[in-house]
This record gives structure tokens, C-alpha cells and sequence, in this order.
């Protein structure tokens, strides 16, 4: 339609998109639409601009139809973001060309063009749509359902079926995958299986090689376990997100999906690094028919963030996806290096740089020779002005340092991070005094800079006054729980510390707390209980309940029955109490005719009883709690006999359906079964500060990013090691030992501890890199000074601040200490 220079011309003129001056953006977008692209993107570099105009550019430019481009993304909100900015930059597009095109034949052609029509998402929600149009006329295409929710089947079908959790020969082959001597915790059990049999998919494992070479007991009744699950969901037409992706991969190898294929020229996919072999089978599918009709395929992503390889990711395919691609393909890719970082200041990119380079053993790990990151923000201070945000009587700081806040304990961390977020959210100006670089003076050993503090050195930190606001900050932890075996830890102290001011800082944090833990959760489930189990008559009937859940559950209606003693709003025309004296005596309140129904929808008396409880329906955590136990009612539904109804004609149905709901429903609820998926937490509220793991943070920057980089650090603990020095390899390499051997992936070059050491790197590079201007990292005295035991001054090893796995510690001058 029109000319690559008219493309470029309007995204630099009409978009305002400067791509002519990066000319690696350039060459990724400009690329002839045969050639396939291995386009390593670093963070910040503009990776979602370059495949919004790629993709733009084989429309206007190419004259590819939008039906025959497939682009997939890592999550929904990516595929969201992607699919919006085609809308919006397309559209945009499309104005100026009908300004400007007097070619009638073009203006129709242009008519044409509907962008809806492009393939975008994730790979799961692809491979559903996919299966869904092109499945046989007359059938039903199975029900997908969600992670936490085949945790509660897991449990159900695998564990509780035969008391298979009772098991010790379970519970100890567990345990060494889990590296611990046994495991007891259904939920803990039930996540492990779960991670065998997705690894069973995802490394495309030989089923009966396994079956043939796993001799112990334990492990023959694992694979017991998780072949009734299978079974379980087969029988009720369920699908999980492997098995959804196995059944994709067979009808795009079977001829079933060949008029779909036969369409499909573009194939466009983000976050390669986090792919695993089955998904690479069907993306090489995908690509043979690209390439056949005379397209490509393009990959992006970065090795340094590949978080998920405890999900079966195999960031290999990545790092060596050009000779794969030859192998496999018969195709020449080009490699693009998109290292011109937009997000970062100055001194965060260089932070960036020197930590992933600190170890020369990771490098090994890394796509060969690639670039450092160069700072290439140009006017975006999104933080703050430039008079307000800036290093006192320091020489040659353009911007402000990397800092740390470094306390005795915990409290005192909680206690001075909470009043600078106060002041920084109140709209203070914030001045803090510099005391000392965290870099090691090797002449004279670890860390010996104690008498070395900066004199006379100050910061000054202030929120934008006009667009800033508590989501402007964000506190990102290896775990963001504030509770962990009663024991309380510092987002717990901190959350506490920012609601105690008088004028409070409200915090998000929906993962900080187990599930069944949460009052409010007690409440509602106590609750539902007291309506369909009066007094626990069936539960108490059920044989073998565990322990935990039984404790919670009875827990839960001691919660409720004192919370309808409050008499909540609203007592009119029902109160809570007469509404769950209905449910008890199975009594319709004034209702015509006055008869009980044949059966209820536990949904439905779900969504009744919080119209008592405000909490779930104001609190924007609340909220999250409440779509979280509302999915598992409805989604484990698919999977249950009765579907999540009770039912009331007769005594033998009402207890089966009853004790069905309590066994599938509340008792993985009550184990801590049930957990907040990352799904539900699309949208950050802008008016609270947000504390997130890592991984959830991954795709996100916020102008001050706040990193937990040693608050449980007070010793040189084995049982801490893994958040921070791994002594052996791990649940991750554990369990890929175990299963490698029988999947075409093999085992790999790199021993279980380098893996270990490999994935720490990644996720706190990761963090580093989502701050735009600030970057704050936290912990204790302890984790940078050590500790003193017997007489003996001992460390603390920490690959965040800037630990070389040898035990050497070079730490970083580009940290300045407050």
C-alpha cells in the first residue's frame, strides 16, 4: 500500500515515535517479511513499540492481511497491552492515510483493513479460541480451567482419592524433590505433583521410559496420583493449560487445524525465554506453515529475564534459538540487539550492567557477545524534577544514585522505609544523608569501608506534584508474604508501620496472607458452611479429614456465628442471621410459594452473603479474595458430580453434594490449596503503595522501585541460602534431574547449583531493572556488614549485593547508603 520510508515517516511524524535514529529498532521493524528475526530485547528498550510497528508495517507496508498474523505474549495483560496499541497507533495510522491517499483502489484497500482481526494473546488462550472454532460440528470443546483450580482436582482426585497423602512413601519422594525429608501438607503434595506432570508436557517426557526406570514406591504412587487426575478431568471434559497445549500441538500435527494454517504468514512471539519444549513444537508448527506461505517467524525476548524456569521454562531454546531454528527449520534468522534502554536512569542501567556481568560463570549461561545496555533516556522525569531529585555535593551525578537503607532488625527497617514513603506520598521533600559506598576494598578484605562514610553528602527525593501518587512506588520481595509459620516478617511490619500514621498509606498486597488464613475468608466460608452444614452434621461425617482443614473449617463457622452477632448492615428486609436461619432450617423467608427448592447454586449463595461483608466488595484486596473463592466454586464445579449445587430432595442427596462441595471446595481452601493467581491481579490501584514478588513485577516499571535484597538475613543460614546464596540446586533442579533424562531435552551442561546460582541472577536483575528513576534496595546491617558469633566475624553471602558464587564479594560503587 504505501513505501517502508512513507511507514517510517508517519511513526515518526504522526506517532511521534523516533525509530529512524535507533537503528536497531529500525532493522527489527524494517526486515523484509521473509526473513525471521531472534530480536533480544533488554528492559526498557522499547521491545512492545517495535512489535506494535512490525506488525503495523506488514499491513500498511507489506500488504499482509491482519488474519494472517499470529502474535503471542506471556500473559493477558501483555496481550492487552498489544492488541490495544495496534488499535490505537493503527487507527492513527489510518486517519493520516486517508488525509493523504487519492489512489481509490489503495483508499478501498484501506477500508478493508480491520486490525480485530489479528491473532493475539497468550499461547493458552490462542490454542482455546483455535480448538474452539475448529473442533468437529456437534462438539463441545473442553472446559479450561485455571492453575489454582487444578491444584483443588489434584488434591481431590490424586491425593484424597485412596488417602494417598497419608502415604510416607509419597511423602518422602516428595520431600527430595522438595529438598526436605518428607512432605505432609496436601497443598505443598498437590503443587508437586502438579509440577511432575506439567514437567511430563513441557519436557515432553517418554510416559512409559519413566514408568520403567522410576523404581521406588513413592514415585510409582505419584504417577498413580497423577494419572486419576488425568483421568478425573478426561471423565468430566476438563482440560488444564498442558494438557490444553499437548491437545493443540496434536491437531496442528494431525491436519485438523490446515485451513487455519493454510491463513497464517506472521508469527511474532514475546518472552521467548520462558518458552518450554512443547511450546516450542507448537510455535515451530506455526512457523512451518509461515514460512510455506512465504512469511516468517520473529522471537523476542531476553535471557537475563527469564524468571520461569520453575514452570517448566528452558531458557536454552532461547539462547540458542538461531541454530534450532536452522536445525529444525532450514532457515537463516538474523539476530537483532535491542539495548538502548528508555526506562532506567543513568545510574540504575549502569547498576544493571555491572551486576549481570559481576560473575564470570554466568556468562556462559547468556546469548553470546551481547551488548551492554546504554542509557538513551532523553527528558523523562517522570519522578521528579530535576531541581527536586538530585545529589548534593557529589561530583559527576546526572541523577540520583542507587541507594540503600540498610537497619538492625526488621522494626527498624519497617519503621524509617514507612516514614520515607509518608513523606514522599504526603508530598514532602525528602533529604537523607548519605553515610558510605557498598563496594569492597580488596586490599583490606571483605567489605572494609566502615570508617569510609561520605561527609557532608545529602539526597533530596520528591514525588511529582503533579502526577504523582502511592502507585508511583513500588516494594518488590523474593515472597511478599507477611506471615510465614506464625513468624512475622517485614511486609507484615511495614503494612503495620504505613497504617499506623494519621493519615495512613494503604497498602496492595493480596499475596501477603494465605488465603485461609484472611479473617474475612473465614468469615465467608464459615458462612457458606453454616447455610449448607448446619453444625457441621456432614462434615463431621466425612472419614479422614485432615487435620488442618478440619481446624480451619471449624475455625471459619466460629468466625462466622460471632460476626452475625454483629448484625450487620444491611437488617432489612433480611438480616444476615435470619437469612442463615433460612438456609438452616430450610425455610424460604417470606416467600411464595413457601417451599424449599429442589436444589441451590453455592455460586449464587456465595455472591448473597457478601452483600454482608464489606470488606469483599470495597477493599480492593477484599475484592481479590472474593474472585478468587468465587472461581474455585465455579471452575471446580466442572469437575464435581453435582456441579457445585447442594441438593435437597432427599437426605442421601443432600449429604453427598454437601460433603462433594466440603471435600472439593473448602477443604483445598483450608489446606492452603487455593492461591491468588497472578490473572487476578491485572490492575494495580493507584492509590496505594504496591508490595509484589519479583515475578509479578516482570512487564511492570514504577519511578521508585524499592527491592528487599536482605531483611530475613540476620545469619548465615542454610535454611536462607536459596533467596540468596544457593547451596545446592533446588526444587527447580531437583525435579529437572529427574525427569530430563527421559525427555529429548537431556540433562544440559550445567550442574544444579550453577542453575540455582543462574535463576537468583535473572530475578534480581529483574528487579533492578523495572526502576525508571529511583532504585532503593533494603535489608538488614547484617546482610552487608555480617555478623558476629564466637569472637568471629562472619559473612553473609548475597548474590544482590554484588557476590561473585566463588565467595568473593566486590559489591557495587554504585550503591550509596542512607
Amino acid at each position: 500500500m504505501i513505501s517502508y520510508s512513507q511507514f517510517e515517516n508517519i511513526v515518526v511524524n504522526e506517532l511521534k515515535r523516533d525509530i529512524s535514529s535507533n537503528k536497531d529498532q529500525q532493522k527489527a521493524i524494517s526486515s523484509e517479511k521473509d526473513q525471521s528475526l531472534f530480536i533480544v530485547a533488554g528492559p526498557g528498550s522499547g521491545k512492545t513499540t517495535v512489535m506494535v510497528l512490525k506488525i503495523l508495517k506488514f499491513i500498511f507496508v507489506d500488504d499482509i492481511n491482519p488474519n494472517e498474523i499470529l502474535a503471542t505474549t506471556f500473559t493477558r495483560k501483555a496481550a492487552n497491552e498489544l492488541n490495544s496499541r495496534i488499535l490505537s497507533w493503527g487507527d492513527e495510522i489510518k486517519k493520516h492515510l486517508y488525509k493523504t491517499l487519492t489512489d481509490k483502489k489503495k483508499i478501498n484497500q484501506l477500508n478493508r483493513i480491520d486490525f480485530n482481526q489479528i491473532i493475539t494473546g497468550t499461547i493458552d488462550s490462542i490454542a482455546e479460541e483455535i480448538l474452539r472454532i475448529h473442533r468437529d460440528p456437534g462438539t463441545n470443546l473442553p472446559a479450561v480451567i485455571e492453575d489454582f483450580v487444578s491444584n483443588s482436582a489434584m488434591i481431590s482426585s490424586g491425593l484424597f482419592n485412596k488417602d494417598r497423602y497419608l502415604d510416607k512413601d509419597l511423602q518422602k519422594y516428595l520431600g527430595t524433590i522438595n529438598s526436605t525429608e518428607e512432605v505432609k501438607n496436601p497443598s505443598t503434595m498437590s503443587n508437586l505433583l502438579l509440577d511432575i506432570k506439567n514437567r511430563l508436557y513441557y519436557d515432553q517426557v517418554d510416559f512409559k521410559e519413566l514408568i520403567m526406570n522410576e523404581n521406588s514406591e513413592g514415585s510409582k504412587i505419584a504417577l498413580e496420583a497423577i494419572s486419576d487426575y488425568f483421568n478425573e478431568l478426561k471423565k468430566r471434559n476438563i482440560l488444564d493449560f498442558s494438557m490444553l497445549e499437548s491437545k493443540f500441538l496434536n491437531w496442528l500435527s494431525s491436519g485438523k487445524l490446515d485451513i487455519f494454517l493454510k491463513e497464517i504468514k506472521i508469527v511474532l512471539i514475546d518472552e521467548y525465554q520462558d518458552t518450554n519444549l512443547l511450546q516450542e513444537k507448537i510455535y515451530f508448527k506455526l512457523a512451518e506453515s509461515a514460512l510455506s506461505n512465504g512469511g516468517n517467524v520473529t522471537v523476542v525476548g531476553d535471557d537475563d529475564q527469564s524468571l520461569y524456569r520453575f514452570r517448566g521454562a528452558t531458557v536454552d531454546l532461547f539462547t540458542n534459538f538461531i541454530e534450532r531454528a536452522k536445525k529444525q527449520l532450514n532457515i537463516d534468522v538474523i539476530e537483532v540487539n535491542l539495548s538502548h534502554n528508555y526506562r532506567s536512569s543513568e545510574d540504575i542501567v549502569n547498576l544493571c550492567n555491572r551486576f549481570v556481568e559481576l560473575d564470570e560463570d554466568y556468562q556462559s549461561a547468556r546469548v553470546k557477545e551481547k551488548p551492554k545496555i546504554e542509557f538513551s533516556r532523553v527528558n523523562n522525569e517522570d519522578f521528579a524534577d530535576k531541581e527536586q531529585i538530585q545529589l548534593n555535593k557529589v561530583s559527576n551525578q546526572k541523577s540520583v544514585p542507587v541507594l540503600g537503607m540498610f537497619r538492625q532488625n526488621q522494626e527498624i527497617l519497617a519503621k524509617d522505609l514507612s516514614i520515607l514513603i509518608k513523606d514522599l506520598t504526603h508530598g514532602k521533600n525528602v533529604k537523607k544523608k548519605i553515610k558510605r559506598v557498598l563496594k569492597s576494598n580488596k586490599s583490606n578484605g571483605y567489605n572494609d569501608l566502615k570508617d569510609k562514610a561520605v561527609k557532608n553528602e545529602f539526597i533530596s527525593l520528591k514525588l511529582d506534584e503533579k502526577e504523582g501518587s502511592p502507585s508511583d512506588i513500588a516494594i518488590l520481595t523474593y515472597s511478599p508474604k507477611e506471615m510465614s509459620y506464625g513468624n512475622q516478617l517485614f511486609p507484615y511490619y511495614l503494612r503495620k508501620n504505613l497504617m499506623n500514621f494519621k493519615n495512613p498509606v494503604e497498602v496492595f498486597n493480596p499475596r501477603g496472607q494465605d488465603l485461609q488464613a484472611l479473617k474475612s475468608v473465614g468469615v465467608f466460608c464459615g458462612l457458606i458452611l453454616e447455610c449448607i452444614d448446619p453444625e457441621a452434621k456432614f462434615q463431621k461425617s466425612i472419614k479422614k479429614i485432615p487435620k488442618l482443614a478440619e481446624r480451619n473449617m471449624n475455625k471459619w463457622r466460629k468466625l462466622a456465628i460471632e460476626y452475625i452477632t454483629t448484625n450487620p448492615e444491611p437488617v432489612r428486609p433480611v438480616s444476615l442471621e435470619d437469612f442463615v436461619n433460612c438456609w438452616k432450617t430450610r425455610r424460604p423467608f417470606a416467600h411464595n410459594p413457601n417451599i424449599w427448592p429442589d436444589n441451590a447454586s453455592l455460586i449464587e449463595l456465595a455472591y448473597k452473603l457478601i452483600t454482608w461483608i464489606d470488606e469483599l466488595q470495597e477493599d480492593t484486596e477484599g475484592v481479590v479474595y472474593l474472585e478468587a473463592i468465587a472461581q474455585t466454586i465455579t471452575q471446580t464445579g466442572f469437575f464435581n458430580e453435582y456441579s457445585a449445587q447442594i441438593h435437597f430432595k432427599n437426605e442421601l442427596l443432600e449429604r453427598n453434594s454437601v460433603q462433594e462441595a466440603i471435600w472439593n471446595i473448602f477443604v483445598p481452601i483450608a489446606t492452603g490449596g487455593v492461591s491468588i493467581d497472578e490473572n487476578l491481579l491485572d490492575t494495580l490501584p493507584n492509590n496505594r503503595i504496591n508490595i509484589m514478588s519479583i515475578h509479578q513485577s516482570k512487564g511492570l516499571e514504577f519511578p521508585l522501585v524499592i527491592v528487599d535484597v536482605g531483611s530475613r538475613f540476620q545469619k548465615n543460614r542454610v535454611k536462607t541460602s536459596f533467596l540468596r546464596f544457593p547451596k545446592e540446586g533446588g526444587k527447580s533442579s531437583n525435579l529437572e534431574d529427574k525427569i530430563r533424562p527421559y525427555s529429548p531435552l537431556g540433562t544440559g551442561d550445567r550442574d544444579p547449583k550453577d542453575r540455582a546460582f543462574d535463576d537468583l541472577t535473572r530475578l534480581y536483575f529483574v528487579a533492578f531493572s523495572r526502576a525508571q528513576d529511583v532504585l532503593l534496595l533494603v535489608g538488614l546491617n547484617s546482610a552487608i556488614d555480617g555478623y558476629i558469633a564466637n569472637d568471629k566475624e562472619m559473612k553473609i553471602p548475597n548474590i544482590a549485593l554484588g557476590w561473585k558464587r566463588d565467595e568473593e564479594f566486590i559489591g557495587f560503587d554504585e550503591i550509596y547508603l542512607i
